[in-house]
């Protein structure tokens, strides 16, 4: 009997996430996929370093994640960046950064994060027609071969098709945009000796801006 209640105790005592409800008239999972028919699908990058900064872009953004209105915190996918779409706005740089030295574009050309739950769900706005969020993000980011389990900080948008959304894509549209830093040596990257920390950041800090919408994608939809 105490062993019993002991074990019961410890059950109420581990960490749950709540069911959080989405506060809009829609029924049903909804998979939400990236498309730059909604708005261009962008991540930013800066790297800080007592010789040099610079700042990148990459635009090669595919993805998708299904969401339960009845429960937030279920929300899972993949969204990947391709790192041959990285920009710095120097053609050599851009090759180094690609080479086997750093990212190594041939043999890891995606970095990926899986996402496996929302948590920390707060509503930041509601009216009848859509819905704004911010929540943590939770899931495994990998990047140059090295899988390392993330929580990243997001706001999200969902907006219900309208006559008007119409306009500019078909379904529900939804916005998701995070900032939140990468260090370097966590994912093995080493660069030329004396580079890191001299000439590129030991930390990069990272901007993404995914737009997606609920609508059946088309086969060529970018």
């Amino acid at each position: 009997m105490v062993r019993r209640l002991a074990g019961i105790a410890l059950i109420a005592l581990l960490p749950t996430w709540a069911q959080t409800p989405l506060p809009l008239p829609i029924s049903g999972q909804k998979t939400v996929t990236l498309t730059n028919s909604v708005g261009q699908n962008l991540c930013k990058f800066r790297s800080t370093a007592p010789l040099e900064e610079f700042e990148g872009t990459a635009d090669g953004i595919t993805g998708s994640f299904t969401l339960d209105p009845l429960n937030v915190e279920a929300t899972r996918g993949r969204i990947q960046v391709a790192v041959a779409s990285m920009r710095t706005g120097i053609a050599r740089r851009d090759e180094h950064l690609r080479s086997p030295d750093w990212l190594d574009a041939e043999r890891y050309p995606f970095i990926t994060f899986d996402i496996t739950g929302l948590k920390e769900i707060r509503f930041t706005e509601r009216s009848p027609q859509r819905v704004s969020l911010t929540a943590k993000a939770v899931g495994i980011f990998s990047l140059h071969g090295v899988e390392k389990p993330m929580e990243l900080p997001i706001s999200l948008t969902y907006v219900l098709e309208s006559e008007e959304t119409r306009k500019r894509a078909p379904g529900d549209l939804v916005l998701v945009q995070s900032e939140f830093t990468l260090t370097l040596r966590d994912f093995n990257i080493r660069g030329r000796q004396g580079i890191i920390g001299s000439r590129v950041g030991e930390v990069i800090r990272v901007w993404t801006t995914f737009y997606g919408s609920t609508a059946a994608p088309k086969s060529n939809q970018p």
